[in-house]
């Protein structure tokens, strides 16, 4: 396998970071290619916890190179924190990084608007600023880091800026504006300076070397821009529809890739919007202390409910998805009953379908098929006979709903624990 696309296929935190770091280790390329450092993927490798907002899990293997494409919007600040952070763990990237040279940059302006805007109408963003820096590039305001070449141009830019922002502060909002533009001009391009021989073109990179390439997608399909659930959404295209635009390869270029999509045994979702299956009582309470489920990113608890098939179903389609990895099977363990919701009543009527409207996916109630649960722990299996029949049923129901095979099992935090269901990986990479 050349190519594999990995994608979260619900309201992200789906455990992505363990996957893409499990199966990069085959790989000679991992790509970030949309968002910023509002992702968050935990690795736990041999007892240490990796948390990377920036960077590529896959670039924790020493042999992958790992590269952060145009599609992202990245705060200097934080890769500069972020690269630091795993030398002081014995990792070392700097020979092993390309940022593309198209990439936006995210700077404290775009932090203090992202406050502003979320105080007038809260949508619960992680106040990184990816939301306005991808605003000011859409229009035409942005700064790329390829601008920084030309100190000159930067400083007009970032004064331009800097001038709206004050504007928007002082008028609009009626808050001070406290931002100094010499002491952000001399931190990026002191950080720029660190950074410089990293800087690429990532399109030719990409075009002029035979390597295979993991694709790594952040946050979920339930919060792409145009097909999630807007507005409470992320600022880009965080399904497959975001490969092209993030790399600048053609979509041609994805025909013979692997689309594998990834989704909890149940659901989580962080901030505001709608969220059919959320369970707000004792069901969920569990659910999120057996789970964990407290964002890696924010801290903030994840609202919990169960398995949404008709979400799955329509991720999966969107995405194209040729296998699907189930994580945190385990959380379900306890469980006498499992349910799983098979349709939505909207209005009085079944459907089978994921609404675009906002007002009518808030009024939809779930339609729940339950299942027998397995009272059995599954928590760090690592062969399928080590499942209880009850587990599997809900695995095959999962299937025959989403019409794709769950090919991999998570069954643990740990790098090691997991089930292959059915192998995918035909090819290593070259250096293994």
């Amino acid at each position: 396998m050349e190519k594999l696309v990995i994608l979260g296929v619900q309201w992200g935190d789906e455990g992505k970071g363990k996957i893409v770091d499990l199966l990069s280790e085959h790989f000679d390329v991992a790509v970030r290619y949309q968002g910023g450092s509002n992702a968050g993927h935990t690795v736990v490798i041999n007892e240490e916890k990796f948390i990377l907002h920036l960077l590529p899990t896959g670039i924790l293997h020493e042999h992958v190179i790992g590269v952060i494409a145009q599609g992202m919007v990245v705060d200097l600040e934080v890769l500069e924190q972020e690269i630091k952070g795993l030398e002081e763990k014995g990792i070392y990237i700097k020979d092993r990084l390309v940022i593309s040279d198209r990439v936006h940059l995210v700077m404290p302006y775009h932090k203090l608007l992202d406050s502003l805007f979320e105080k007038k109408k809260g949508i619960g963003t992680t106040l990184r600023g990816i939301g306005p820096s991808y605003m000011f590039k859409y229009g035409r305001k942005g700064i790329r880091i390829s601008d920084l070449y030309d100190e000159k141009r930067f400083y007009n830019l970032l004064e331009e800026n800097l001038n709206f922002v004050k504007s928007i502060c002082e008028k609009v909002f009626c808050e001070r504006f406290e931002l100094d533009l010499n002491s952000i001009y001399e931190r990026q391009l002191s950080i720029f300076e660190k950074l410089k021989s990293n800087v690429k073109d990532a399109f030719r990179f990409f075009t002029e070397r035979n390597k295979s390439i993991l694709f790594e997608g952040a946050q979920g399909t339930l919060l792409d821009i145009d097909m999630g659930t807007y507005p409470f959404v992320t600022s880009s295209n965080s399904s497959a529809l975001g490969l092209s635009n993030g790399t600048g390869l053609s979509p041609k270029y994805f025909s013979d890739a692997y689309f594998l999509g990834v989704a909890k045994a149940y659901v989580t979702r962080v901030g505001e919007g709608p969220f059919p299956t959320e369970l707000k009582g004792k069901e969920g309470e569990r659910l999120r202390e057996l789970g964990g489920e407290y964002g890696s990113t924010t801290g903030r608890p994840r609202r919990c409910g169960w398995l949404d098939l008709v979400a799955l179903k329509y991720a999966t389609d969107v995405n194209g998805l040729s296998g699907l990895v189930l994580t945190k099977l385990d959380v379900l363990d306890g469980f006498e009953e499992v349910k799983v919701c098979v349709a939505y009543e909207l209005d009085g009527e079944v459907i089978d379908y994921f609404p675009a409207s906002y007002s009518q996916l808030s009024r939809v109630k779930p339609v729940y098929e339950t299942l027998k649960g397995w009272n059995k722990s599954t928590k760090g299996a690592k062969d399928i006979n080590e499942l209880p029949k009850e587990a599997l049923d809900y695995i095959r129901f999962i299937e025959n709903y989403i019409g794709v095979s769950v090919v991999m099992l998570s069954t643990g935090p740990k790098r090691k624990e997991y089930i292959w269901l059915k192998e995918i990986l035909k090819t290593k990479s070259s250096y293994s």
